[in-house]
């Protein structure tokens, strides 16, 4: 184990490729397998032995400060805001009087692993190098920064994704203060001072370490889902998954749950419901009867209607799902920030409280703002902005 005993958590953005349902909670609150995404990477350094934690925060700050309060599994927690959304690397600015010589920093938005931290933290301290940097392999590298390695070192970083690397940015890295000294010397692209413009000016070498440990980045709907079904499969134990029907939740004897599935406290399933693999759904969530669900995520509070089909969905919390509304996944096309993203895993998603009447077909990758709201007997095939209401 390293003895690195300080990180910062990056935890400030929005998380805009996911919107709606980043309008009134950061990205880092989002939840993976019943689980903040925030709370996997905290696991992650506590598991190294961190001491105290640094948490940049900005968007939706009081969801992450009220969730966790002032310690977290015995870690004592110190809150700083980043109040504009400028970049990574300003994000780090702002920690700068909260960090010792040598410190961790991860990305607050990320599911990692004790692995992630353990293998950068050790290659860093065993080094003379003025940084570390943990990178993974991806099949949708083009979707992220990419990482050129030579000799063990990285030679090269690019934030667009070059096309052709499959190596990238894993948001996991040991840094000592001259990262401060780089930052003020790194300019601001699109409004932004990014963390990665501030590696390439440190004045020794960047080591590249490749953990091979858990790491997912779920940056646009259908990356939540995926990651949702994955750690659910593979990795219950991050998750506190391995009991996937909580005591205090209510399953009819009539209603079927698959495996790999998670069914929060104080939920009902009602009778006929089947819920199939990959689905998760959060505390107090109502499933009326016949209704099936299958790999979906449904936020807490939520009502989904007797006879509803769900289907690589993600419902956010408060939301209504009316009787016989059918939202059938598989493959959808949206426009994300100007770029269309085409036969994506993805049905509807359905942001906080809002509310789809019954029998509304929802068109794969339709979004439904926050509060907004679809009439009954709809075929939805555009997104409905926040607060605003369909009719026939």
């Amino acid at each position: 184990m390293s003895t690195l005993d300080r990180a910062v958590v990056l935890a400030a953005g929005e998380g805009r490729r996911i919107r709606p349902l980043t309008r009134y909670q950061p990205k880092p609150m989002l939840r993976i397998a019943g689980r903040p995404i925030l709370e996997y990477p905290l696991d992650a350094l506590v598991e190294n032995g961190v001491k105290h934690v640094v948490l940049v925060v900005g968007h939706g700050r009081t969801r992450i400060q009220n969730h966790l309060g002032n310690s977290y599994r015995g870690v004592d927690l110190t809150y700083v805001t980043q109040s504009t959304q400028l970049g990574s690397g300003h994000a780090l600015q702002t920690a700068s009087d909260h960090v010792d010589d040598e410190f961790l920093v991860v990305n607050g938005d990320n599911v990692i692993d004790e692995t992630m931290v353990r293998v950068t933290a050790d290659r860093y301290t065993e080094s003379d190098a003025a940084a570390c940097l943990a990178v993974a392999a991806s099949d949708h590298a083009e979707e992220y920064g990419t990482v050129g390695v030579k000799d063990g070192l990285v030679d090269r970083i690019d934030e667009h994704g070059d096309g052709v690397t499959a190596r990238i940015n894993a948001g996991v890295y040991a840094f000592n203060r001259s990262i401060f000294d780089a930052l003020e010397e790194t300019d601001f692209d699109d409004g932004e001072r990014p963390l990665t413009g501030a590696i390439d000016k440190l004045d020794g070498p960047v080591l590249a370490a490749t953990p091979n440990g858990v790491w997912f980045d779920p940056s646009y709907p259908w990356d939540l889902l995926r990651t949702n079904e994955r750690v659910l499969y593979a990795h219950p134990e991050l998750a506190n998954a391995t009991d996937p029907v909580r005591a205090s939740a209510r399953v009819h004897e009539s209603a079927v749950v698959g495996d790999n599935v998670l069914i929060g406290p104080d939920c009902q399933v009602s009778a006929g419901a089947v819920v199939k693999s990959g689905t998760c759904l959060l505390s107090s969530t109502i499933v009326g009867e016949n209704a099936v669900l299958e790999g979906s995520i449904i936020g807490p509070d939520s009502r989904v209607g007797a006879n509803v089909l769900l289907r690589d969905t993600i419902v956010g919390g408060g939301a209504t799902i009316g009787d016989g509304t059918v939202s059938p996944g598989r493959s959808a096309t949206l426009v994300i920030d100007g770029t269309e993203y085409a036969d994506r895993r993805l049905g509807g998603v359905v942001a906080d409280r809002a509310t789809v009447g019954a029998n509304v077909t929802i068109t794969p990758g339709c979004r439904v703002g926050p509060h907004g709201t679809v009439a009954s007997g709809i075929a939805l095939r555009r997104d409905v902005p926040e607060n605003a209401e369909v009719v026939a």
